[in-house]
């Protein structure tokens, strides 16, 4: 298993309930990307979602087009059992009929060719190893003439006030973040222009990429929980009691400080589309 695998299966609960809302309303986007694809209620359509994580872009999509055949693909076996318990609560155990999600890697799958109509992924494709053997893997699955759509970060150096006032408070208190381990990883793409290249180097066609930006808002509150259940978990289970309690009001004063809109995330990402061609 990899190490990000590994990462995802022990933080699947708390991905679920803290990244995941920040991540699912710009990800629900690359349905309406791949909508035109897919018609009616998707009757005969076997769809694809790559990295599907908790499977809020696969339950969506079976929501949507409510006669498809959904099919979730992901490495880490805990983030899967989140996204099947989640499957069952909105969907009911009927959609196990047209809903599974399988174990395995993007650059990896184990699927035949041309096994899929469409292929979609959300912020999947900055994760993987090697992005070219990803993509290559993405058009083997697709029949002739199938779509993948998928959006991912695009690089960006913009700082967050929020997360500036947190770390000079670690550094104030000589806390060391231990951060993750360093893991191979293809990163963000550098521009939507990169995005599209690599699309077409990898057999796709028809291919259009355009920027967005990601928005979500925190409030101190829900910013300074979000790092301690999530983001910066490890940091705070390295702690002690007394330096949890000073990091806690420490943090708690700086973020006081700053204005509310300091508090908007503002990310940008980048959404594409591409057909392989009809051989």
């Amino acid at each position: 298993m990899s190490s990000i695998a590994e990462r995802y299966d022990r933080s699947a609960e708390a991905y679920g309930r803290w990244w995941g809302p920040v991540l699912e309303p710009t990800a629900l986007g690359v349905l309406d990307l791949v909508g035109s694809s897919i018609p009616g209620d998707g009757d005969g359509v076997h769809l694809l979602d790559i990295g599907t994580g908790t499977g809020a872009l696969a339950i969506a999509a079976a929501e949507r087009w409510p006669a498809a055949r959904v099919t979730g693909l992901d490495g880490s076996t805990g983030m899967l059992a989140v996204a099947r318990r989640e499957l069952r609560r909105r969907l009911g155990r009927e959609a196990g009929r047209r809903v599974e999600f399988v174990t395995g890697l993007a650059d990896r799958m184990p699927f035949a060719d041309a096994s899929f109509d469409v292929a979609v992924s959300s912020f999947v494709l900055q994760l993987v190893p090697h992005r070219p053997r990803a993509l290559a893997e993405a058009r083997r699955v697709l029949r002739p003439g199938g779509v993948l759509g998928f959006v991912t970060w695009l690089a960006s150096d913009t700082p967050f006030a929020p997360d500036e006032a947190f770390y000079d408070v670690l550094d104030e208190l000589g806390v060391d973040d231990p951060g993750d381990p360093e893991e191979a990883r293809a990163g963000d793409f550098t521009s939507p222009g990169a995005a599209a290249a690599q699309l077409r180097r990898a057999g796709f066609r028809e291919v259009s990429a355009r920027e967005q930006v990601l928005v979500h808002r925190y409030d101190p509150a829900t910013y300074l929980d979000f790092l301690e259940q999530y983001a910066e978990r490890g940091t705070f289970l390295g702690l002690d009691e007394t330096t949890t309690r000073e990091v806690r009001a420490r943090a708690t004063e700086r973020l006081a400080r700053l204005a509310p809109d300091a508090f908007a995330w503002r990310a940008p990402v980048v959404s594409v589309r591409g057909r392989r061609p009809v051989d």
